[in-house]
């Protein structure tokens, strides 16, 4: 059965939180992917070893406006919400030993089973100058967004990739998804 371990700390900055789970965000050498929200836009970036957030342009994101945040590779999740101020919760949730990250252990979670999960991401691949390993996705009723993919063929879609772990109710039996790990990006 997968068992899904979490940390967390409160009242941390996102830089902090960033800074505190870099290595687990840069596991084996997989980069990072950040989902960050902010009152402007919804953005990807990628995690550097730096322990910055970099756009499409290679330049360094500006944290201040950030409000949520779910940065992640094939191992892990960092998930950051601001609550005032520019300080929020912070929680690293993995399948591997994360005890070295933030300040206080949850209770591991013991799923009754998994399954991998896809979410398309809207848009069509608009030709740009220079990717930078980047994709510039649109579709003219959403807009656009720029995905951390190299190369995307024509009739070929991005996908957010995810693993959703099911529980059993201790009182009925009914099984639910009770977490979800964001996982990667994939090409199709």
């Amino acid at each position: 059965m997968p068992t899904l371990y979490g940390r967390t700390s409160s009242d941390i900055t996102l830089s902090e939180a960033l800074k505190n789970c870099a290595a687990a965000l840069s596991n084996n050498g997989n980069q990072g992917i950040a989902l960050l929200y902010s009152p402007t836009c919804c953005q990807f970036a990628k995690v550097t070893t730096d322990k910055i957030l970099t756009n499409f342009q290679g330049e360094t994101i500006t944290l201040n406006d950030v409000f949520e945040v779910r940065a992640f590779n094939e191992t892990s999740e960092l998930r950051w919400l601001n609550n005032l101020g520019g300080k929020g919760q912070a929680v690293l949730i993995s399948e591997s030993d994360i005890c070295n990250y933030l300040q206080e252990c949850i209770s591991p979670l013991i799923a009754f089973n998994i399954i991998k999960q896809e979410y398309i991401i809207w848009g069509e691949s608009v030709k740009t100058s220079a990717n930078n390993g980047w994709q510039k996705l649109a579709k003219s009723r959403i807009g656009s967004i720029n995905v951390p993919v190299t190369s995307l063929n024509t009739n070929q879609r991005v996908y957010l990739t995810a693993i959703e772990y099911l529980k059993a109710d201790e009182e009925y039996g009914n099984v639910s998804v009770v977490e979800e790990r964001l996982t990667g990006l994939e090409v199709k």
